[in-house]
């Protein structure tokens, strides 16, 4: 199963002395003793010294006490909505049908859309100028036509293959709820 952004910090943290020989505490002093004070410099060391970018980012943020992005997800709801407060009022509401309607989500805030996740991820929402975008990773083509094909400048990606868009609380409709429940079921 993908993990979301804090979950792989999580991880990362959980993992080093595993992966690393050495603790996060051990990394953090021997960052310390090390004197180099630039958050660049200081990646670039760690790296030296054996670790991987995302473990060496991971540890110079903890180091300079640099908060975690994804520790209020409040906050990244927030900032992703920030332009389009219709649209969050939208996000609002399908999700709480989706917790009437599927009940094991776990939904892990990202900065740049909001993914849901049954063992797989099977929907993503994203804020746009068009509306709310829904992601769908559908094996096969649903017989729906308001499902379309997702590409990069729609919100898709290697498993998301599937888009539509919504720009009301009509439009979460039985049968957007019925292609939820499907992808859901897939995942």
């Amino acid at each position: 199963m993908a993990l979301g952004p804090k979950q792989m910090e999580e991880a990362i943290f959980r993992n080093l002395e595993k992966n690393s020989g050495k603790t996060l505490d051990e990394w953090l002093v021997l960052l310390d003793k090390s004197n180099i004070k630039g958050i660049k410099e200081q990646n670039v060391w760690l790296k030296k010294q054996g670790l991987g970018s995302v473990q060496a980012m991971f540890i110079v943020n903890k180091f300079n006490h640099i908060e975690s992005i994804y520790e209020d997800s409040d906050k990244l709801v927030d900032d992703l909505f920030a332009k389009f407060a219709e649209q969050k009022k939208l996000y609002n509401q399908l999700l709480n049908k989706l917790k009437t309607l599927v009940k094991d989500i776990s939904i892990r805030h990202c900065k740049t859309y909001v993914p849901l996740y049954k063992k797989n991820q099977f929907l993503t929402i994203k804020p746009s100028k068009n509306g709310l975008v829904l992601g769908f990773p559908f094996r096969e083509k649903p017989k729906s036509q308001r499902l379309k094909p997702a590409d990069n400048n729609t919100g898709g990606s290697e498993r998301i293959n599937f888009m539509t868009i919504i720009n009301s609380n009509r439009e979460i409709d039985n049968e957007l709820l019925s292609l939820i429940k499907s992808v859901y079921a897939e995942n």
